[in-house]
Order: structure tokens, then sequence, then C-alpha cells
């Protein structure tokens, strides 16, 4: 005599896909089931997640989206499901009028990796001290790309090898892949640096291709605009005057970019991001650099 089994994953069916808007695409998807506000009965449906929205879509009909900016809160729970009881996820998020929060609730297979993926997207907010806490257990080289991602938001992996002078770019991958993600999970509960096919620069309004990315919303320490910086143009070289605090010479690293230099300091509660644009095109060949007093002293040659 044969027994069936009880077994209650949900069914996976084929499903079109819904239609998607400039620069939007598809980070996970999954048959499965969900239900709006106070509504008892679960409706199966295909969930989408995209890099703009959460997606429930029946057939070839969008029954329910909300973009990801609208989420206010993320949280499991458990319900019952098919005489069984299973985890799923309730996404509370603002209304379009921004008079108050509804709710939707979403079953899947494998709902803690919708959760975190959800979380990175929506919620996950990266600030300074974030970044320093995750620099703070990285060897050198990986300090130097995340520190360049928090600055950029994205690089290809040939800009992120000329960064540190790797010798190739599975070099390059190895540190984030082995070291700068698995840290930054213990840190954050998630990796920090995503690779994206494309995407769009919310802030150039670029689309961007093959690149890395760091994920979450950086919130960023403002600028001092009282900070003394003064830039002197020496005929054969460009001399940079600027107030530091709680750094040393060697605490500090330079990058240089035609007439941009970037003066950087990963020391722990002394971080310093001062991009600077200078009169003329210089190189770091023969540079000179020292702290006095609080005052940082750059000299540099001018391409000639």
């Amino acid at each position: 005599m044969r027994i069936s089994s009880t077994k209650t994953n949900i069914p996976y069916r084929k499903t079109a896909i819904p239609p998607l808007q400039d620069s939007e695409y598809i980070i996970l998807q999954s048959q499965g089931g969900y239900k709006h506000n106070r509504a008892f009965v679960w409706k199966i449906a295909h969930g989408f997640l995209t890099n703009q929205r959460f997606v429930i879509f029946m057939g070839r009909t969008v029954r329910f989206e909300i973009a990801l900016s609208r989420v206010r809160d993320l949280a499991v729970e458990k319900t019952v499901f098919i005489i069984r009881t299973k985890q799923c996820l309730c996404l509370s998020y603002e209304t379009e009028k921004g008079l108050g929060r509804n709710r939707v609730w979403f079953l899947a297979n494998d709902i803690e990796k919708w959760r975190k993926r959800i979380y990175q997207l929506s919620l996950l907010r990266i600030d300074q001290e974030t970044i320093e806490k995750i620099a703070a257990q990285l060897d050198s080289d990986s300090q130097d790309i995340l520190w360049y991602l928090w600055e950029k938001r994205h690089a290809k992996i040939n800009r992120l090898a000329e960064l540190i002078n790797a010798p190739n770019h599975m070099y390059v991958l190895l540190k984030i892949r082995e070291i700068i993600n698995p840290i930054s999970e213990k840190v954050i509960d998630c990796p920090i640096l995503s690779f994206e096919r494309s995407r769009a620069d919310s802030q150039t309004g670029e689309t961007v291709s093959f690149s890395w990315w760091m994920i979450g919303h950086q919130e960023r320490l403002v600028h001092r605009e009282d900070r003394l910086l003064d830039i002197f143009d020496e005929g054969r070289y460009i001399q940079v005057i600027m107030e530091v605090r709680g750094v040393e010479a060697s605490d500090l690293r330079l990058d240089v970019h035609k007439d941009r230099l970037t003066v950087r300091s990963h020391k722990i509660g002394a971080s310093l991001r001062e991009p600077l644009r200078l009169p003329a095109e210089i190189t770091l060949e023969n540079h000179e650099i020292s702290v006095k007093n609080n005052l940082l002293e750059i000299r540099l040659s001018k391409v000639q």
C-alpha cells in the first residue's frame, strides 16, 4: 500500500513576468501565498522582488505592488497554511498619501532569504560608523575597496584592481567574497557589497553596468564647511594646507586622478574623506606630506 506524502511545500508553477519599469530587474521570485490587511483567506500567487518594488502577480495581472521606499517595517510571523504552521513575511508600508500604514503578508518556501533581501533594499542604513566597524576587521587592501565604494557608491572590478594594485581581478573577487562580505555579515547581518549587471545611479541617473555596489541607503556625515583649507599654485607644484584632527601623516592616503585629489584616513574615530579639485593635473611622484599642530601640508608636483 502506497501512502501519499503530506509535504506542504508551496508548488512551483510557471508564470508570466510582470511588466518592468526602466532600470528595473528581478531579484527574487517564488510561487507562494499572500493576504492583505485583515483578510482571513490566503490566495495563491507569484511574488516578485525587484530592485524597486515588491509585486504580487496572479495569472497576468498585478494584484498588489509596493515601492520599496514605502516599506517601514518587516517581520517574520507564524501562520497556518494548508493545515501546517509555516513562516510568512509581514511588510508594513506607508500609504500613498502618507496618512497611515497598511500590511501585507507573503508566504514562500525560503522566507528568510526574502526577508534579508527586502531588508537590504528598503530598511538597511549604512553610515560611516558602520563602515568603520567593518573596516576595523579588514586587511589594508580590503579596507581600500570598502572605503572607495563608500565614497563612489559603485565601481567596475578593473577600477578596484587598479586601486589596490591587484595582480588580477580574481584577487579583488576573493577580497570581496571571502573577507569583506563575510565580515560585514557578522556586523550588519548581510553582505555589504553586491555585484549588479545593470543598475541606475539614483544621484546621476546614469545606468551603470557590470559593477560592484555598496548596498543599503548611505547616510553620510556632512562635510565641515568651516574646515581650514588653502590651495596654492606655486609654479611647478601645488601646495595644499588643510585642518585635520586626530591623525598623523602615516594615517593618511592620497588618491590622485588628473586634477582631483582625495585625502583619506581609515583611522578609527578620525575618519577623513576630503575630495579636492586642484588648479592643474598633479602626480604623486616625489610628493611631500606632513602634519603639525593639526595642520596637514601636502606638496604635489604638476604633470609636465
